[in-house]
């Protein structure tokens, strides 16, 4: 079986006078993909903050440089963000001296490879806990799940019920989730905690 998606190969083009290394180049795929800021205080304290890009939401394959394979429904976000930059990872008040220029295609899925993009989105998905550390969705999910049902924070589950429907809602984790573990038991805490 296979899943629909579309092939997507990008470029983005930036005036000349910018140097390939530059900071110009890191924002736009942080931009799209996310990043991870480590910060680290003069106390000896660490801290992580999970930032979202454009495709942070969306079960995503790459099947190499500047290409990206998603679910059809994603790509409005995509031509979006190669439209005016718009994206959650940086707050640009302009969309800057580049442009983007892409080349799309419909394309089968294998199963297989939709399945590990999903369990992989799964693994990028993180909130702020009641301990204001940023921790992984799945894993507070299970956690309020443990506790009795009279100690849990109805608005710290609506919370997560509402982060997880961005994921259970993605065309390709419809069709595909009860043939994976980790995505039926993601499901089902997301049924439970929706209740």
């Amino acid at each position: 079986m296979s899943v629909k998606g579309y092939f997507i190969q990008y470029k983005f083009i930036i005036p000349e006078n910018v140097k390939h290394s530059s900071y110009t180049y890191q924002k736009l795929f942080r931009a799209l993909y996310g990043y991870t800021q480590a910060v680290f205080k003069a106390n000896g304290k660490n801290y992580r903050y999970h930032r979202k890009g454009v495709l942070s939401d969306v079960p995503y394959i790459r099947p190499g440089k500047n290409c990206v394979i998603a679910p059809s429904s994603s790509f409005s976000k995509l031509l979006d963000f190669f439209k005016t930059g718009k994206n959650p990872a940086h707050a640009w008040r302009l969309k800057g001296d580049w442009k983007a220029v892409y080349y799309m295609n419909e394309k089968e899925v294998d199963e297989k490879a939709a399945l590990i993009a999903l369990e992989e989105l799964l693994e990028r998905q993180y909130v702020l806990s009641s301990a204001q550390d940023h921790e992984s969705l799945a894993n507070e999910m299970s956690v309020l799940l443990k506790k009795e049902e009279s100690s849990i924070d109805k608005n710290y589950a609506s919370l997560l019920a509402k982060e997880a429907e961005k994921v259970v809602s993605t065309e390709w984790f419809k069709q595909l989730y009860s043939k994976s573990e980790k995505l039926s038991n993601f499901y089902s805490a997301y049924k439970k905690l929706k209740k």
